[in-house]
């Protein structure tokens, strides 16, 4: 499936937002994703569409700044954990969880990073592990040290 990158192959997967890429919705519930977070505002996603194929969808407006600013620490540390819950709640009901933001390239990569370590990863391997996945993980001005601050907060 186009700009679809897997964390964990049918479990947890990034991609760009539909206001980057467009999707099909449909599409998407057929290879089998079932739950959806919005890591932006969501705005693009058709919500109207999400409810009537039953994908159960979360927003989780992380800040997106280039490079990030102070304040988006705290923003951050304050929304993965909450982000985390919906995918653990998601995965408990056998459901294969898409995570995305506006290009998929931070923001669905810092939760990544962020579920890995949940699940025991060091964070400097949970970063590896994220950028293997993606290829693109962290590459905006300022977030290939926001990403281990957030981390090492969160620890």
């Amino acid at each position: 499936m186009e700009h679809v990158f897997w964390l964990e192959e049918g479990q947890l997967a990034g991609r760009s937002g539909p206001n980057k890429h467009p999707w099909d919705l449909q599409q998407l519930k057929q290879e089998g994703f079932a739950a959806i977070a919005s890591l932006n505002d969501g705005a693009a996603c058709d919500s109207q569409q999400l409810k009537t194929l039953d994908i159960a969808h979360q927003i989780f407006n992380l800040p997106d700044n280039i490079p990030p600013k102070p304040e988006d620490l705290a923003v951050c540390v304050e929304l993965l954990p909450k982000v985390i819950a919906f995918i653990d709640e998601q995965r408990q009901q056998g459901k294969t969880v898409l995570l995305h933001c506006r290009s998929g390239i931070n923001r669905t990569e810092l939760v990544m990073a962020y579920y890995l370590m949940r699940n025991g990863a060091a964070p400097v391997h949970a970063v590896s592990q994220t950028r293997v996945a993606s290829g693109l993980a962290f590459d905006a001005d300022g977030w290939d040290q926001f990403v281990y601050d957030v981390l090492y907060a969160l620890q």
